[in-house]
Protein backbone atom coordinates (compact mmCIF):
# COMPACT_ATOMS: atom_id res chain seq x y z
CA UNK A 1 0.00 0.00 0.00
CA UNK A 2 2.70 2.20 0.91
CA UNK A 3 4.26 1.69 -2.97
CA UNK A 4 0.90 2.70 -4.29
CA UNK A 5 0.62 5.68 -2.42
CA UNK A 6 4.92 6.49 -3.38
CA UNK A 7 3.88 6.05 -7.28
CA UNK A 8 0.69 8.42 -6.68
CA UNK A 9 2.47 11.24 -5.10
CA UNK A 10 5.28 10.93 -8.13
CA UNK A 11 2.89 10.63 -10.57
CA UNK A 12 0.94 13.78 -8.89
CA UNK A 13 3.73 15.86 -8.61
CA UNK A 14 5.27 15.18 -12.24
CA UNK A 15 1.76 15.88 -13.49
CA UNK A 16 1.90 18.97 -11.69
CA UNK A 17 5.47 19.97 -13.06
CA UNK A 18 4.24 19.38 -16.36
CA UNK A 19 0.84 21.95 -16.26
CA UNK A 20 2.43 24.17 -14.65
CA UNK A 21 5.47 24.09 -17.31
CA UNK A 22 3.41 25.66 -20.28
CA UNK A 23 1.77 29.09 -20.88
CA UNK A 24 0.05 30.17 -23.31
CA UNK A 25 -1.06 33.37 -24.58
CA UNK A 26 -3.93 34.45 -26.85
CA UNK A 27 -3.19 37.93 -28.88
CA UNK A 28 -5.90 40.23 -30.83
CA UNK A 29 -4.71 42.36 -33.28
CA UNK A 30 -3.83 45.92 -32.29
CA UNK A 31 -5.60 48.87 -32.73
CA UNK A 32 -3.46 52.13 -32.10
CA UNK A 33 -1.23 49.72 -30.09
CA UNK A 34 -3.93 48.61 -28.13
CA UNK A 35 -4.14 44.47 -27.70
CA UNK A 36 -6.08 42.41 -25.41
CA UNK A 37 -4.10 39.11 -23.88
CA UNK A 38 -5.29 36.16 -22.27
CA UNK A 39 -3.53 33.69 -20.45
CA UNK A 40 -4.01 30.17 -20.58
CA UNK A 41 -7.67 30.62 -19.88
CA UNK A 42 -10.00 33.22 -19.50
CA UNK A 43 -9.59 35.63 -16.17
CA UNK A 44 -6.33 34.50 -14.89
CA UNK A 45 -4.28 37.42 -14.01
CA UNK A 46 -3.76 39.89 -10.92
CA UNK A 47 -3.59 43.39 -11.68
CA UNK A 48 0.60 43.04 -10.86
CA UNK A 49 0.52 40.14 -13.35
CA UNK A 50 -1.33 41.65 -16.22
CA UNK A 51 1.49 44.70 -15.98
CA UNK A 52 4.38 42.20 -15.72
CA UNK A 53 3.05 40.25 -18.94
CA UNK A 54 2.17 43.76 -21.01
CA UNK A 55 6.12 44.80 -20.17
CA UNK A 56 7.21 41.32 -21.22
CA UNK A 57 5.42 42.06 -24.66
CA UNK A 58 7.23 45.36 -24.72
CA UNK A 59 4.32 47.31 -23.97
CA UNK A 60 1.99 48.83 -20.81
CA UNK A 61 -1.83 48.73 -19.43
CA UNK A 62 -3.39 51.51 -21.73
CA UNK A 63 -4.75 54.65 -20.30
CA UNK A 64 -8.47 55.29 -21.18
CA UNK A 65 -7.38 57.84 -23.47
CA UNK A 66 -5.14 55.31 -25.27
CA UNK A 67 -8.56 52.84 -25.52
CA UNK A 68 -10.52 55.43 -26.66
CA UNK A 69 -8.19 55.97 -29.61
CA UNK A 70 -8.38 51.98 -30.34
CA UNK A 71 -12.27 51.88 -29.66
CA UNK A 72 -12.69 54.41 -32.61
CA UNK A 73 -10.92 52.50 -34.79
CA UNK A 74 -13.29 50.11 -33.82
CA UNK A 75 -11.18 47.37 -31.47
CA UNK A 76 -13.52 45.28 -29.73
CA UNK A 77 -13.85 42.40 -27.80
CA UNK A 78 -16.39 40.29 -25.03
CA UNK A 79 -13.71 39.99 -22.81
CA UNK A 80 -12.53 42.21 -19.69
CA UNK A 81 -9.54 43.48 -19.03
CA UNK A 82 -6.95 45.23 -16.88
CA UNK A 83 -6.22 49.00 -17.81
CA UNK A 84 -4.95 52.15 -15.87
CA UNK A 85 -7.17 52.49 -13.03
CA UNK A 86 -9.95 50.46 -14.36
CA UNK A 87 -10.79 47.02 -15.70
CA UNK A 88 -12.78 47.79 -19.17
CA UNK A 89 -15.09 46.09 -22.32
CA UNK A 90 -15.20 47.44 -25.25
CA UNK A 91 -17.94 46.55 -27.62
CA UNK A 92 -19.43 47.98 -30.62
CA UNK A 93 -21.73 45.55 -31.05
CA UNK A 94 -24.60 45.19 -28.58
CA UNK A 95 -24.75 41.20 -27.12
CA UNK A 96 -26.83 40.01 -23.86
CA UNK A 97 -23.41 38.17 -22.72
CA UNK A 98 -20.63 41.23 -23.52
CA UNK A 99 -20.89 43.82 -20.66
CA UNK A 100 -24.69 43.15 -19.99
CA UNK A 101 -25.49 44.23 -23.64
CA UNK A 102 -24.57 47.35 -23.30
CA UNK A 103 -21.77 49.01 -25.97
CA UNK A 104 -19.21 51.61 -25.55
CA UNK A 105 -16.19 50.91 -23.57
CA UNK A 106 -17.89 49.67 -20.62
CA UNK A 107 -15.64 50.06 -16.97
CA UNK A 108 -16.38 47.57 -15.25
CA UNK A 109 -17.28 49.01 -10.93
CA UNK A 110 -17.48 45.68 -8.47
CA UNK A 111 -15.74 42.81 -8.45
CA UNK A 112 -12.48 44.67 -9.16
CA UNK A 113 -10.02 42.21 -7.38
CA UNK A 114 -11.05 39.12 -9.11
CA UNK A 115 -8.32 38.23 -11.91
CA UNK A 116 -9.49 39.03 -15.50
CA UNK A 117 -7.72 39.19 -18.82
CA UNK A 118 -5.11 42.14 -19.76
CA UNK A 119 -4.94 44.90 -22.37
CA UNK A 120 -1.64 45.97 -23.36
CA UNK A 121 -0.53 49.33 -25.67
CA UNK A 122 2.84 49.71 -27.59
CA UNK A 123 3.98 52.53 -28.00
CA UNK A 124 6.12 52.40 -30.65
CA UNK A 125 2.80 51.06 -33.26
CA UNK A 126 2.40 53.73 -35.54
CA UNK A 127 -0.35 52.01 -37.74
CA UNK A 128 -3.47 52.07 -36.62
CA UNK A 129 -4.66 48.48 -37.20
CA UNK A 130 -2.20 45.44 -36.91
CA UNK A 131 -2.79 41.71 -37.16
CA UNK A 132 1.17 40.67 -37.31
CA UNK A 133 1.90 37.69 -35.19
CA UNK A 134 3.76 38.27 -32.11
CA UNK A 135 6.54 35.62 -31.64
CA UNK A 136 8.04 35.82 -28.70
CA UNK A 137 8.20 37.09 -25.08
CA UNK A 138 10.55 40.83 -25.76
CA UNK A 139 11.67 39.88 -22.06
CA UNK A 140 10.97 37.21 -19.23
CA UNK A 141 8.20 37.22 -16.56
CA UNK A 142 9.51 37.10 -13.38
CA UNK A 143 9.56 33.65 -11.45
CA UNK A 144 8.37 31.73 -14.70
CA UNK A 145 9.75 28.72 -15.65
CA UNK A 146 7.25 27.85 -18.37
CA UNK A 147 7.45 27.17 -22.21
CA UNK A 148 5.48 29.79 -23.75
CA UNK A 149 3.00 29.30 -26.47
CA UNK A 150 1.46 32.53 -28.24
CA UNK A 151 -1.93 32.17 -30.70
CA UNK A 152 -2.47 35.02 -32.43
CA UNK A 153 -5.30 36.28 -34.04
CA UNK A 154 -4.56 35.89 -37.65
CA UNK A 155 -4.68 32.33 -36.58
CA UNK A 156 -0.51 31.62 -36.60
CA UNK A 157 1.05 29.80 -33.58
CA UNK A 158 4.61 30.34 -31.89
CA UNK A 159 6.07 28.17 -29.58
CA UNK A 160 9.24 29.42 -27.74
CA UNK A 161 9.74 31.87 -30.47
CA UNK A 162 9.28 29.64 -33.11
CA UNK A 163 6.14 29.00 -35.82
CA UNK A 164 4.38 26.09 -35.57
CA UNK A 165 2.81 24.62 -38.72
CA UNK A 166 0.94 21.73 -38.17
CA UNK A 167 -2.65 22.04 -37.34
CA UNK A 168 -3.80 20.94 -33.68
CA UNK A 169 -5.43 17.68 -34.30
CA UNK A 170 -9.69 18.35 -34.21
CA UNK A 171 -12.01 15.16 -32.77
CA UNK A 172 -15.45 14.33 -33.30
CA UNK A 173 -15.96 15.80 -29.58
CA UNK A 174 -14.27 18.93 -30.56
CA UNK A 175 -15.62 19.76 -34.20
CA UNK A 176 -19.16 21.48 -32.79
CA UNK A 177 -17.65 23.34 -29.80
CA UNK A 178 -15.47 25.99 -29.07
CA UNK A 179 -15.71 29.97 -29.77
CA UNK A 180 -13.73 30.17 -33.52
CA UNK A 181 -10.27 31.49 -32.07
CA UNK A 182 -6.91 29.75 -32.63
CA UNK A 183 -7.24 27.50 -29.48
CA UNK A 184 -11.42 27.43 -29.16
CA UNK A 185 -11.43 31.06 -26.92
CA UNK A 186 -12.76 33.75 -28.56
CA UNK A 187 -11.41 37.16 -27.81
Amino acid sequence: MAKFWLCAAVGFYVLLQLCAARMDLNISCRYAGVFHVEKNQRYSLTREEAVQLCEALNSTIPTYEQMEKAFTLGFETCRYGFIEKNIVLPRHTPYYLCAANNTGIYVLSSNISDRYDTYCFNSSESRDVVCEPVKKLYSALPNNNSSIEIFNADGSRYFEGKKITERPQVTEDDSSVGSGSAIGRGT
